[in-house]
């Protein structure tokens, strides 16, 4: 005779996962294995119910190992009994509300996980949620979602946001938009009147949570920048998915000989940076170089107002340039052009601003205070070490006042140049996804558009 206190004649309801008693610690007492049984109640027939629906049954074929796997579904009057993978763990919460923020490294690895496991369910039209309650931490170091009990409708992009800055902040963000600090490929570039705000900390992760907790969903960035911004914070690929991370003392992810090579790495790089700062420090200074812009530009006296930095540039131009025609991204003072659908040793970046001021005279304090910030960077924004290989230096034939600068973190090489033509300082910035320029391609490229910038400012006048 079936046991009137299992469900489905088979599984044992232990104990309440959640205080909504919605998530159940369960066995399963045909295979004698734990599951974890959640209740997902219908909406009333309709689209939403067939989306639903839809959704359950695509979940039920994803194998995966950051998503919990459906087992089996029991199906009631109005209701799914679904029956999960029990995966022990604390949700991301639960962890920093008990130990405190992870560490940005720590975190950047959870975001890669996360991400991870949401492209694996997109790719099967599975859309998840990985807020700080659906994100859960093994003790051995696996980062789990805990299944499609908690489906989502949205593009999971502004949930990472919200998992990202409760693991580096230790608590979940404050509701209401927030401004986006403006960055130009690395450079800061804050508006005179604003600084970066949102997050309270000063991390390599403060400009990707911003951009992800962006209100509009056109405005957050798309899965390639998030993982590059990702992978060049976290660990190194031994500690990534298929490779759990081993908690040492005191809950310091490690791998075997790890310490040993992370001591030698970072010893290598102390060298590698004094050495820098003192070639940098001890170079005679730099006299102005003459711009390969061709003939002197007559530019407006004035601006009464700050150009369109999208409509500097032509979608002919953009293209010679070898980005994409149309504008991938706007913020506010900020333009930039990619490519798309091409490898990593192939993809290029342009970044064009245009700060209006009030007076020349305030456009020159600004230009000082960018060219200040350029000759004082150690570090992109996300944390990584440059190499200059050309360091801020004045260049003549640019509009009033005018600097350059090329570097490369290993992984990317730009080059930059920084004008003041009256009360209006411009940006132009070229990236590509190399480390090191031996073509002299990306300086060629960042002058080209400059010169073309110039000419468009010339018309605006």
């Amino acid at each position: 005779m079936t046991d009137p206190t299992l469900l489905a004649g088979r599984y044992r309801l232990l104990e309440r996962r959640d205080r909504a008693g919605t998530s159940w610690r369960s066995r399963d007492e045909l295979l004698r294995r734990d599951v974890t049984i959640s209740e997902v109640r219908l909406p009333p027939p309709g689209p939403y119910r067939e989306w639903l629906l839809g959704q359950i049954r695509a979940a039920s074929d994803l194998r995966h190992p950051g998503v919990t796997t459906l087992h089996d579904v029991i199906p009631a009057h109005d209701r799914f009994w679904l029956v999960m993978e029990s995966v022990e763990g604390r949700s991301l919460l639960q962890s920093v509300r008990a130990d405190g923020p992870l560490s940005d490294e720590r975190a950047a690895e959870v975001g890669l996980r996360v991400l991870d496991a949401l492209t694996a369910a997109r790719e099967r039209g599975i859309h998840l949620a990985a807020t700080p309650d659906t994100v859960l931490l093994t003790p051995g170091g696996r980062v789990v979602l805990t299944g499609v009990a908690a489906l989502a409708t949205g593009d999971g992009f502004h949930d990472l946001g919200t998992t990202l800055f409760t693991a580096v902040e230790g608590r979940t963000p404050d509701t209401g938009e927030r401004p986006v600090p403006v960055i130009g490929g690395g450079i800061p570039l804050a508006s005179p009147s604003t600084g970066p705000v949102g997050t309270t900390g000063s991390g390599p992760l403060v400009p990707l949570v911003e951009e992800l907790l962006a209100a509009a969903p056109g405005h957050r960035p798309d899965a390639t920048s998030v993982r590059l911004t990702l992978e060049r914070i976290a660990p190194g690929p031994a500690d990534r998915p298929g490779h759990p991370v081993r908690p040492g003392p005191g809950g310091a992810a490690r791998t075997r000989g790890g310490s040993n090579r992370a001591l030698l790495v970072a010893a290598v790089l102390a060298v590698l940076l004094v050495a820098g700062g003192l070639a940098f420090w001890l170079r005679p200074r730099q006299a102005a170089e003459q711009a390969p812009v061709a003939a002197p530009i007559a530019l407006p006296t004035a601006f009464s107002r700050a150009p369109d930095p999208c409509a500097l540039l032509s979608a002919e131009q953009a293209a010679e340039l070898e980005v994409d025609a149309t504008p991938s991204g706007r913020k506010k003072d900020t333009c930039t052009w990619r490519t798309t659908g091409q490898p990593k040793n192939l993809t290029y970046t342009l970044t064009v601003s245009t700060f209006r001021l009030p007076s020349d005279k305030a456009a020159g304090q600004l230009y000082a205070r960018f060219l200040k910030q350029e000759r004082e960077r150690t570090a992109t924004a996300v944390g990584l070490p440059i190499t200059f290989v050309r360091p801020a230096g004045p260049v003549t034939g640019i509009g009033s006042e005018a600097y350059a600068s090329e570097g490369t973190n290993k992984l990317t090489y730009y080059s930059s140049v920084v004008f003041r033509t009256a009360n209006l300082v411009t940006s132009v910035q070229y990236q590509r996804g190399i480390g090191e320029d031996g073509d002299g391609r990306t300086r060629k490229a960042a002058y080209t558009a400059t010169r073309w910038v110039l000419e468009q400012l010339a018309r605006t006048g």
